[in-house]
């Protein structure tokens, strides 16, 4: 008899095609950015490459800047001051730079360490396109019976410029993303359908590896414990149930302080405290803006966080409008959207929209709420990390707001979904969604590419010939990547295409006991 396959449903079909478009994006501006031009990318690249040499550095170590074998880090550091000639960013856990040491010695090995810059921002590239992907995927969990919104909230993050920009550099935050939002998705997952050990096992992994990428990770690692301790007791609000849910999520808290806690031990004896925090705000004698409270309640510090991801760094500031348009579109469609589920109308934007399947239970309603909510304790806790952050006097720049992306794209996608009922008219209202999708994603393509180029046009890139022909290969590739996706994603919204792929598997998951 044979094997039953799993097949993929075409709504991750298109999130994997927008993920692969974010990538050939993030990728150009790897090749076409001058090595060592964003903010940072000095010090990460330098922390892999003297960790390469068995020694794990500290915030207060040398950059090497040695002009025969990293000409690159000679010409970036000249004219710089001591602190800023340091690895500050050695106050990260050191998983990336882990990853990294293969192409550390692919560099050595050729005698280039060219090599190792690139390779190390298609490394972050790949973490920022796979970050695309798993903003749908928990999209998915936060509004489980709107089957387009996946497509949408991964279309809209592809529209933020500054996403495939940074996406582009050499950073860590593209695989620490990976990791949060991976130990999230399965935590929500087992929230809607349940604890099984696979499930636990991963989700621990997912833990651990979120904590060694970043510090917030163990801000993944804390909701993911809740998202356990939830499933269960939603279930069975029984004390033994609770008791084992909270036996369950110390164990998953446990995880990651066996394996990288060493490394935050060692931040709070050099440093005094798990982040360096303090540290580095004396080493670069930053300027207080102010309390955490203050900040919370300072409207602009949103403004900021949100505007950072259409415009930030180089990119003009004319992509702040598409901010504060997209803002726009967002409020007005959720303020009629909560009308229209109080005050439908037969027809037109403010019309009911009927959700085909049948009505989920109550147990069904007060798990997907759970999931909202901890999705939300999420968001303000690491609102609150941003806030300390930006008041002790450190910058907000687009990678802060990514941990936001999930929710502000699914917001944004319910917004279009409501508004573009005021254009696109039909009885299925299904077909509807489909076709508001599609016109939105590509609208979002579209966006994207011209804000590619047009950020393109501020960024010096390199004068080699060889990486001239490179630079117009690589927009040729995302060019045709982009072609692509946008017929394909026209051919795959249809509505006898959207139904789910078989979910079929060879041997059912096995309860936790």
């Amino acid at each position: 008899m044979p094997t039953p396959t799993r097949s993929l449903s075409q709504v991750t079909v298109c999130l994997l095609l927008l993920g692969v478009l974010g990538f050939a994006m993030s990728a150009q501006y790897a090749i076409g950015m001058p090595p060592l031009l964003k903010a940072d990318e000095k010090q990460h690249a330098a922390y892999a490459i003297v960790l390469s040499q068995g020694v794990l550095p500290t915030i207060d170590t040398n950059t090497p800047a040695d002009p025969v074998r990293y000409p690159q880090f000679a010409e970036a550091l000249f004219g710089l001051d001591e602190p800023r000639r340091d690895i500050w960013v050695a106050n990260h856990p050191p998983l990336f730079y882990v990853m990294s040491l293969p192409l550390v010695w692919l560099g050595d090995a050729v005698g280039d360490v060219g090599v190792t810059l690139l390779g190390m921002r298609l490394l972050n590239a790949l973490g920022y396109a796979l970050s695309i992907i798993l903003v749908g995927l928990l999209a998915r969990e936060l509004v489980p019976r709107r089957r387009v919104v996946p497509v949408l909230a991964a279309a809209t993050v592809l529209g933020c410029g500054a996403v495939t920009y940074d996406g582009g550099a050499i950073y860590n935050d593209g695989w620490g993303t990976v990791a949060a939002s991976t130990a999230l998705l399965l935590g929500f997952r087992m929230v809607r359908e349940g604890v099984t050990r696979d499930r636990l096992l991963w989700a621990t992994v997912a833990g651990v590896a979120a904590a060694s990428f970043r510090s917030t990770g163990l801000v993944a690692v804390l909701v993911l414990g809740a998202c356990v301790l939830a499933a269960l007791w939603l279930r069975d609000p029984t004390l033994r149930t609770f008791r084992r849910g909270v036996l369950l999520a110390v164990r998953i808290g446990l995880a990651p302080v066996v394996v990288i806690g060493w490394f935050y031990v060692r931040n709070i004896v050099l440093y005094g405290d798990p982040t360096a925090s303090a540290a580095l705000f004396d080493k670069f004698s930053r300027q207080t803006h102010g309390d955490t409270l203050f900040q919370l309640v300072n409207p602009q510090l949103y403004l900021h966080l949100y505007g950072s991801l259409w415009a930030d760094d180089v990119i003009p500031k004319v992509w702040a409008l598409a901010a504060a348009a997209t803002l726009v579109i967002t409020v007005t469609g959720l303020v009629l959207d909560a009308n229209a589920k109080v005050r439908p109308r037969p027809s037109g934007v403010m019309r009911q929209v009927v959700i085909p399947g049948p009505e989920p239970t109550l147990l069904q309603r007060r798990l997907e709420l759970a999931v909202r909510v901890l999705m939300g304790i999420y968001c303000v806790i690491i609102l609150v990390n941003v806030a300390s952050f930006h008041a002790g006097g450190g910058w907000i720049h687009a990678r802060y707001a990514v941990p936001f992306l999930p929710v502000i794209a699914t917001l944004t996608s319910l917004a279009i979904l409501r508004l573009g009922r005021r254009w696109v008219r039909g009885v299925d209202e299904e077909r509807v969604d489909l076709r508001i999708t599609l016109y939105a994603s590509v609208g979002f393509i579209v966006s994207a590419t011209v804000a590619h180029l047009h950020i393109q046009q501020r960024i010096d890139g390199p004068a080699d010939a060889s990486w001239l022909m490179a630079l117009i290969a690589a927009d040729v590739v995302m060019f045709a990547v982009a072609a692509y996706v946008t017929t394909q994603l026209r051919r795959r919204l249809r509505a006898d295409g959207l139904a789910e792929g078989r979910r079929v598997s060879v041997s059912h998951p096995q309860p936790v006991a």
